[in-house]
């Protein structure tokens, strides 16, 4: 493929995309025998094992254009479960820096799936993986919220209102820039798709000082979240 570097192979079934090429390295020793694949702009990606199955780990960059690209290329070349983990803000009040979120939907406001499907199409993620990653979370202690999220363009905040106050108030969990596009194209694509997020403060609450994406203080939650998506992508049914 173009730009994910990648050729057809069953070794890339199973899928965990991240948005930063370090993480996507750092998380790669965490699986048996890991070796870098392929290097090409924001794309690295990884394989290795885990209980007995390979795993594709895959950096996708920052932001729906990108991600997307990445994805529809991951499916090309055999993809058939792809799971993100990343990091998101909060939109619930008691948001605490390092909060793990488990993505079930999304709130589309990328501009990239709103030249795929009508906007009144739903994203939604594959119920079998969001019931394993809850679960896988679970008998680690986790104690977070799953739900949805808002995936948009915008990081830094310009004239119009981003609207984020009324997700929130709608029950809306995190705000993101990839997931909906993930979701569509695995629902267009018909494979499978999750998400795991950890949360590094709320942007509602900026000007309090609830922001801090320093990778230490999220290290712990990170591996957490790469764990159970490991499980979860290595028990799999890759039937669709």
């Amino acid at each position: 493929m173009a730009h994910i570097q990648l050729e057809k192979s069953e070794k890339y079934q199973r899928v965990l995309v991240c948005g930063s090429p370090e993480r996507a390295e750092k998380m790669s020793k965490l699986l048996e025998n890991a070796k870098p694949v392929a290097k090409n702009r924001e794309y690295h990606s990884y394989l290795g094992g885990h209980r007995g199955k390979d795993i594709l780990i895959m950096s996708h960059g920052v932001g729906a254009s990108g991600a997307a690209i990445c994805f529809q290329e991951l499916i090309d070349v055999g993809a058939k479960v792809m799971i993100r983990v990343g990091t998101a803000g909060g939109l619930y009040d008691e948001t605490q820096i390092g909060d793990i979120v488990v993505a079930t939907s999304a709130v589309r406001k990328d501009g990239v799936s709103l030249q795929m499907l009508p906007p009144e199409f739903p994203a939604v993620g594959d119920l079998e993986i969001s019931r394993s990653l809850i679960e896988g979370l679970r008998s680690q202690g986790w104690a977070g919220k799953a739900g949805t999220v808002v995936t948009s363009d915008l990081f830094y905040p310009g004239l119009i209102d981003n609207q984020l106050e009324l997700y929130s108030r709608a029950g809306a969990v995190a705000v993101e820039m990839e997931i909906s596009v993930l979701y569509i194209i695995s629902q267009l694509r018909r494979v499978k798709a999750g998400a795991l997020l950890v949360l590094d403060g709320n942007p509602l609450k900026w000007k309090q000082g609830i922001y801090d994406p320093r990778p230490e203080r999220l290290a712990a939650s990170m591996e957490t979240c790469f764990k159970a998506a490991f499980d979860t992508l290595a028990g799999a049914e890759l039937n669709v």
